[in-house]
């Protein structure tokens, strides 16, 4: 039987950790004496399992070991960079040699980014599977390190090199996708450009308006699988949106060099899907008044589903918040087709934010004569909601009215404090011709040309 002889060992920052066997406080630490490794566990780990662990350590069961030769397998640990942190704790037997009981305690990275592989010349699932078999601590998503990213880049150049020699593999963050940083590997040459797009396969939308979007946004654009998808998901599947199709795929994307330019064609395959129907239809949030919503909703369940009167109605229910006060809401949109039903189900969530209210006026380019008028007919007063259509609407009644003589421009903007939540209007004055004495001298000047002969419906030769 085992007799425990030591109290536990932690050893955190230095991990030679020193056995201590009662003493006075002055008497110094001694190493822990050699003995055999008899249990290894591993704690805090999720991502890599414990047995990668112990292994990529190079610490067995029944091996020799010393404080120092635990420091070693520790610090490698450490070095991997897969962890913010490696400690290790121990206790030894009384027994000769002793039996060593080892833990590490590790606090994985867990600043993570996927891997995507292009341009490599071969399948990204078969690079993955060789990085599974030949990349200790494996994982499909890795910490952003120079150390990480050399140890898999390595690995990827050495899979590269059983097809194409003089291929050098790169490994960098990329944020091509912009709602998702990845770790890209790809050549170390920069990518082609895309010179042309085209399409098969398309028949619920025609081909000269598919072409139309997608090359307005893909020509010119550096080559990747990231860009390409946001390119066709946002040019091409709205178009199909609008007309009830949701779940359009491209099954097939190809490339090859462009015969006319040092670009690459895309060539776009494309499924239509069928036509969906609009399905349940959610709010989450508040500050909206539902009678309203009913009432002005311009969809139904039951009828063909238009991506286009989804992101209207989003719109308006953002401008109908705002004209409530409501400055900082924002309306989301989500949409789940449902292929077994062909339905899509709708839902939006919507947050309010603080109610803005009116507080200070403020005019600019009158006299002090005229200036006074303009505010006894500003309507709104402070401490109400603010509707920031209000200042263009009061403007455009006050040029409409012809209140003022000599009264040219006017605009408007406002200034909104997010701390008090007030907003000061700015209206702004500029001195010439009125609209209205504009279109009279325009009219008469027509008039005055009719009358002698110079006047004509199309503009002079030059």
């Amino acid at each position: 039987m085992r007799v425990a002889f030591l109290a536990l060992v932690v050893c955190a920052s230095s991990l030679t950790a020193l056995a201590q066997e009662p003493a006075h406080k002055s008497s110094p630490k001694r190493e822990p004496p050699p003995g055999t490794l008899h249990s290894i566990a591993v704690k805090g780990n999720h991502l890599y399992s414990s047995a990668d662990i112990i292994k990529y350590s190079g610490l067995q069961v029944g091996q020799r070991v010393t404080g120092p030769l635990i420091e070693q397998a520790r610090s490698k640990l450490q070095a991997s960079e897969l962890f913010n942190n490696v400690s290790d704790r121990f206790q030894f037997s009384a027994s000769i040699p002793p039996d060593y009981d080892l833990t590490f305690e590790v606090v994985e990275n867990d600043q993570l980014f996927p891997m995507r592989f292009e341009r490599l010349g071969v399948p990204p699932d078969a690079v993955r599977r060789y990085l599974q078999d030949h990349v200790s601590l494996y994982a499909d998503r890795i910490p952003a390190t120079d150390t990480v990213l050399k140890r898999y880049a390595a690995a990827v150049q050495e899979f590269i090199a059983q097809s194409d020699p003089s291929l050098k593999v790169k490994a960098h963050v990329s944020n091509d996708d912009p709602k998702e940083l990845t770790v890209l590997f790809s050549p170390d040459t920069p990518p082609p450009t895309i010179s042309q797009v085209v399409v098969t396969g398309n028949q619920a939308v025609d081909t000269g308006t598919i072409l139309r979007a997608v090359n307005q946004v893909a020509v010119g654009v550096p080559l990747s699988d990231a860009r390409l998808k946001l390119i066709l998901d946002g040019a091409i599947k709205p178009l199909y949106a609008a007309k009830g199709y949701a779940a359009v795929t491209f099954p097939k994307v190809e490339t090859e060099p462009s015969k006319t330019n040092l670009g690459v064609v895309v060539k776009v395959e494309i499924k239509d899907g069928p036509q969906f129907k609009f399905g349940a239809i959610h709010f989450h949030g508040s500050g909206m008044d539902q009678d309203e919503i009913r009432s002005n909703i311009p969809f139904k369940p039951g009828q063909t589903f238009s991506g286009q009167q989804v992101d209207n109605f989003r719109l308006d229910l953002l401008h109908r918040m705002k004209r409530r006060g409501l400055l900082d809401a924002s309306v989301s949109t989500e949409t789940q087709p449902e292929d077994g039903r062909r339905v899509v189900d709708v839902t939006y969530n919507v947050s309010p934010g603080s109610v803005y209210t009116f507080q200070t006026l403020d005019i600019r380019g009158l006299d002090v004569t005229t200036e006074p008028v303009v505010a006894r007919l500003w309507g709104e007063k402070p401490g109400k909601p603010f509707n920031p259509d209000y200042p263009d609407f009061f403007l455009k009644r006050v040029q409409e009215e012809g209140l003022f003589d000599n009264l040219a421009d006017t605009t408007s903007d406002y200034t909104a404090d997010p701390a008090s939540h007030g907003v000061t209007v700015h209206l702004y004055f500029k001195g010439g011709k009125s609209k209205q004495q504009a279109e009279k001298e325009k009219k008469e000047e027509e008039e005055r040309r009719r009358s002698d002969g110079t006047w004509s419906p199309f503009p002079p030769l030059i």
